[in-house]
């Protein structure tokens, strides 16, 4: 980690990468200043930081079959570097702390031709009964999983993602 608190993009490179990126910023996600809008950094780092707790147990029809899921409550993005259309870019994923119902999740968005970090994204999720549509513990397989995660990554992501505190 830098003196900024931004993440070295090596330690970035270390989360997976967000499959759902288009290998470069397409045209039509410019807007009227002629780089990527906002919307984009948003939907690309929050899908990567979901899609990531799926890779750890939570299944597509978590829903469905367990009745519970995870809300947002709160998001912090910095921008950092611009990208404009037709440059590389790729997403990371992964997880910051765990509570007992509430889970911290990270997301970088890496420019890859300047290597660099263009925009960080980091999103607490609360853990609901959707049948209450009140906050319910993490069940103890996803706390498994998701722990190991934090626990891979603390050294440099602990100290990185402190824009959002869990309580």
């Amino acid at each position: 980690m830098s003196s900024t608190g931004i993440p070295a993009v090596a330690d970035v490179r270390t989360l997976p990468a967000y499959a759902g990126v288009p290998g470069t910023v397409p045209e039509d996600w410019a807007d009227e200043n002629g780089h990527m809008n906002i919307s984009h950094y948003f939907r690309l780092a929050s899908h990567a930081t979901w899609h990531r707790m799926r890779d750890l147990g939570m299944s597509e029809d978590y829903i469905g079959t367990r009745g519970h899921s995870f809300f947002v409550v709160e998001h912090r993005i910095r921008y950092l570097a611009e990208l404009r259309p037709g440059q590389p870019l790729t997403v990371h994923g992964g997880l910051v702390g765990l509570a007992e119902k509430v889970l911290h999740g990270a997301a970088f968005v890496l420019d890859v031709e300047g290597d660099r970090v263009a925009c960080t994204f980091e999103a607490l999720y609360v853990h609901v009964s959707m049948e209450t549509r009140r906050a319910a513990p993490v069940p103890a397989d996803l706390r498994a999983a998701f722990t190991a995660e934090i626990d891979a990554h603390a050294p440099w992501l602990a100290p990185v993602a402190q824009g959002l505190q869990l309580r």
